[in-house]
């Protein structure tokens, strides 16, 4: 199922197109992108290829301190149907600097393709960031990100990995229908407002441990393939679990609920460590977790 998946995104037609004042083109050289990055200018591009590595720390507007060296965009970048065959590089350290990336706009990825890793570590969103119906061949690196608006990858298929540990999500975050075939983590990550998990399918093992939701979570109709750790996780609004399917085991140890989750549903096939688990609001109906 989940090659299938990947060829159903792999037959679209992958690129990107003209950005503004630009001739259209197929192909695009990384250096050629970031020189018109580095204009400041709203950027669009569509169906054309874009070659070579991406390193955006390579950008000179920047401010520059002791320890660190972060990089700015400042204008709104949109991608449709691109197709990017170099890494997309947002974190490094040179010497005993640490460089990473601030995007002062919107950044969207429709219907895109990224063939290499990609690493934004670190990286500032003040606005909304988007990679809705894209493919990663693989490992997404967003650790400690900070995102100013809604974060959403719907649709979106990761073959590698998707790790978002420490991350501050400050609008809506939207994972509908996503698949994941390797290890996801958004340990420790903070979802200021709702946070959609719904449809998610995750082949690795998925860790969700001290997790900070803030507004509601919605977990319903997920797949879990391998083991999920809720551990130590806070939800302080609705927790929705409805018709999850969990293959393997689930962790709940010290996890606190304020509010009475739903696991209306579910399918496991043993029952979930609880050891410590808070429920404010009232325990799931049924004993549906043991």
């Amino acid at each position: 199922m989940p090659h299938l998946l990947i060829a159903c995104l792999v037959v679209l037609q992958l690129g990107c197109s003209q950005g503004i004042g630009h001739t259209a083109q197929d192909t695009l050289t990384a250096t050629e992108l970031l020189k018109e990055i580095g204009k400041g200018h709203a950027l669009t591009y569509r169906d054309v290829t874009i070659e070579g590595d991406i390193n955006l720390l390579d950008m000179e507007m920047g401010q520059l301190t002791p320890n660190n060296f972060v990089a700015t965009v400042g204008a709104p970048l949109y991608f449709e149907r691109c197709e990017f065959k170099g890494r997309l590089i947002g974190f490094e350290h040179r010497g005993d600097t640490a460089r990473v990336i601030r995007f002062l706009s919107a950044v969207s990825f429709n219907n895109c393709r990224f063939e290499e890793g990609i690493d934004l570590r670190g990286s500032t969103f003040d606005h909304h960031l988007y990679f809705n119906a894209s493919l990663f061949d693989k490992e997404v690196q967003l650790q400690a990100i900070r995102v100013g608006g809604d974060f959403r990858m719907e649709k979106t298929i990761f073959s590698g990995g998707l790790f978002l540990q420490e991350a501050v999500i400050q609008g809506s975050f939207w994972a509908k229908d996503a698949t994941v075939l390797g290890q996801l983590s958004v340990q420790q990550a903070d979802f200021w407002q709702n946070a959609v998990f719904a449809g998610l399918e995750v082949h690795g093992y998925a860790d969700f441990g001290l997790a900070n939701f803030r507004r509601s979570a919605f977990f319903e109709y997920g797949k879990y393939h391998e083991r999920a750790n809720f551990s130590g996780a806070a939800f302080r609004h609705r927790a929705e679990w409805t018709n999850t399917h969990f293959e393997k085991h689930v962790d709940l140890s010290n996890t606190w609920f304020a509010f009475k989750p739903i696991f209306t549903g579910i399918q496991k096939n043993e029952p979930f460590t609880l050891t410590g688990a808070r429920f404010d609001g009232g325990k799931p109906d049924n004993d549906t977790l043991n």
